[in-house]
């Protein structure tokens, strides 16, 4: 009997129980992040604002699901967090503004692009420490890891254009000129395209990353009054919040001052649903089965939950006030 204690103590707190799908919901203006089980769609918890605070902006999680990474407004760093506590684990001064986080492959770098300072810092997650500034543009806004693992992106919102970074370097391989302010983006599975909804246009940009230019430009349905976008809050803005379908056959894309989330096939981008949601959605994920699209409606604090089969919201749950970033992980959440 004491043997089997002993080993019981020398097991990680995973070895009693199989991890979980969970969402969690970063609530910028409540200051903490609503934790949502998946496929039961309930709220089961709160990471609470004397962990998280100070405006989270963006929320990312590990692929293995233990660790969540979320940058802060208001005091310009980043944070890791342990999904098993829900504890903070680390923080890192970044000395701007952090906007959209991303990834490297082996998960050694974090991307942190510094709206105010037009640079993209890179986090090296042994360490924590800042070890590169790259100059990518001003306003830069979002990131994404290429599907290929060899580049990450980066969107301006202010000089309209997106950085391509490769990763092996840490360096700018090239810059792309864009029409407009850059929003959120998406790449095609076989990265050869970027789709980008831009500050102005209702709709998104279908650019050729082969030859670095917009091919298409697709505009979302108008449902009730035609959108009138404002500089209120975060300057010129009608959508935000664009995903692709874990298979790679859907695009889903908010129309976020219409309240409202389209569904367009791939490659063909026919329109396929228009699905009313909350006030303002605002960001796009996606179940791990690929089932369900999650989308923060940020002005009225509630997520949709959408079923990607049937083309329709299934429910609508409260979360934290102004829910922005999310990010679905498989975790083991303390009892």
């Amino acid at each position: 009997m004491r043997s089997l204690i002993l080993c019981a103590l020398l097991l990680p707190a995973a070895a009693f129980g199989q991890s979980k799908e969970y969402l969690y919901v970063g609530n910028t203006l409540g200051g903490d992040v609503s934790v949502i089980e998946i496929p039961t769609h309930k709220v089961v918890g709160t990471i609470p604002v004397s962990v998280v605070g100070n405006s989270p902006d963006d929320i990312i999680s590990t692929r293995n699901g233990d660790v969540l990474y979320i940058s802060r407004l208001d005091t310009k760093d980043v944070i890791a967090i342990s999904t098993t506590t829900e504890k903070l684990l680390w923080r890192t001064e970044v000395a701007g503004t952090p906007n959209h986080l991303a990834l490297s492959p082996d998960e050694r770098f974090l991307y942190v692009p510094l709206y105010d300072k037009g640079k993209l810092a890179v986090i090296d997650t042994k360490t924590h420490a800042v070890v590169k500034q790259l100059d990518v543009g001003a306003g830069a806004h979002g990131t994404i890891l290429g599907p290929s693992g060899k580049y990450v992106y980066v969107g301006m919102m202010e000089a309209n254009q997106v950085a391509v970074i490769d990763v092996a370097t840490n360096t700018v391989k090239k810059i792309i000129h864009m029409p407009e302010g850059v929003r959120p983006f998406q790449l095609s599975p076989d990265e050869k395209l970027l789709y980008a909804q831009l500050s102005k246009l209702h709709g998104f940009a279908v650019l050729d990353l082969g030859r670095d230019s917009v091919i298409k430009t697709v505009n979302l349905p108008i449902v009730g009054k035609p959108p009138e976008p404002s500089l209120k809050l975060s300057h010129w803005v009608v959508n935000h919040g664009l995903g692709i379908t874990n298979d790679g056959k859907y695009l889903v894309a908010n129309g976020s001052l219409s309240d409202f989330t389209a569904i367009y096939s791939l490659p063909a981008l026919k329109l396929v649903a228009t699905i009313p949601v909350g006030k303002t959605p605002n960001w796009v994920v996606f179940s791990k089965d690929g089932k369900y699209a999650y989308v923060s409606n940020r002005g009225e604090n509630t997520l949709s939950v959408i079923s990607i089969q049937d083309r329709k919201e299934v429910t609508r749950l409260k979360v934290g006030e102004f829910p922005q970033r999310m990010t679905v992980a498989m975790a083991h959440r303390p009892n």
